[in-house]
């Protein structure tokens, strides 16, 4: 019976061989360095006290059980990083020959009848932890790479889709704008063509058209020497006047802004 406290990592590693090669812990149940799991070998991989990991299949089968029976007689707190799912994993990567795969398959079936309460036991996922047989897990690890390489196409083809719907967007939008220049210049062809036929009328038709708002074109459009001709007009009364400003927006041109100004101190003296 072990009751050295301060034992190495290598001699974990022994005694847990021996718990393996006898399927029973009952020797070290007063073993504190046991009981409480004194090394945790998933910490130590990838440092050097990875050395003491043995190499030979058989004898990670042996720490393997061994580290199975632990956990479930002294009850190890280790979840997903239990030690025995990097050793298991281990033992994956060496079962290569014919022997080996059905050795594997016995050594799956043994963890399931033998396992105790760690869901994560042995293959480090809890949808795995029912799994009692090799063809079991390859079929299931199968399914999973089927299901991920169709979430990703499916994943990659709503990307695509994405993208095309931007394109479409993208193409409406600069139709709608192009659209929207010709119909604009048209309108302007237009407006230009009323302002023509508006400046061969009089100078008291066109202040009578503009007082009483019969112009069919954008105020703002109104050429400058047509206020000038306006602003001149020597008959115009402070309600004309009146009129005249309200007809102009405050989004316009800064010349026919300059032209609302005049207006306005125009009509300071009309109101004395």
């Amino acid at each position: 019976m072990l009751l050295n406290k301060n034992i190495e990592q290598l001699e974990f590693i022994e005694i847990m061989q021996e718990i393996g090669l006898t399927e029973c812990s009952d020797n070290y149940k007063h073993c504190d360095p046991v009981i409480k799991q004194r090394f945790h070998l998933q910490h130590h991989f990838g440092t050097r006290l990875a050395n003491n990991i043995p190499q030979r299949l058989d004898s990670l089968i042996l720490l393997f059980k061994g580290l199975i029976i632990c956990e479930r007689d002294f009850m190890w707190r280790g979840g997903s990083v239990a030690s025995n799912i990097n050793i298991m994993q281990i033992i994956r990567r060496k079962s290569i020959s014919q022997l080996a795969l059905r050795n594997l398959d016995k050594l799956i079936r043994w963890t399931y009848l033998n396992k105790g309460g760690n869901r994560y036991t042995p293959f480090g996922a809890t949808k795995l932890s029912t799994v009692s047989s090799l063809s079991e897990l390859l079929q299931i690890e199968d399914m999973d790479r089927k299901n991920s390489i169709a979430q990703r196409d499916f994943e990659t083809r709503q990307m695509e889709a994405a993208k095309e719907s931007r394109r479409v967007e993208h193409e409406l939008i600069v139709k709608k704008i192009q659209e929207r220049k010709i119909k604009n210049a048209e309108r302007y062809k237009i407006f230009h063509q009323q302002i023509k036929q508006f400046q061969t009328q009089t100078d008291a038709e066109k202040l009578n058209d503009l007082l009483s708002n019969r112009i069919s074109f954008p105020i703002n459009l109104l050429p400058e020497c047509e206020w000038l001709t306006i602003i001149r007009n020597q008959n115009l009364e402070a309600a004309d006047i009146n009129k005249l400003i309200k007809l102009i927006p405050k989004n316009t041109t800064t010349e026919i802004k300059q032209i609302k100004r005049f207006l306005q101190i125009l009509r300071t003296p009309k109101l004395i």
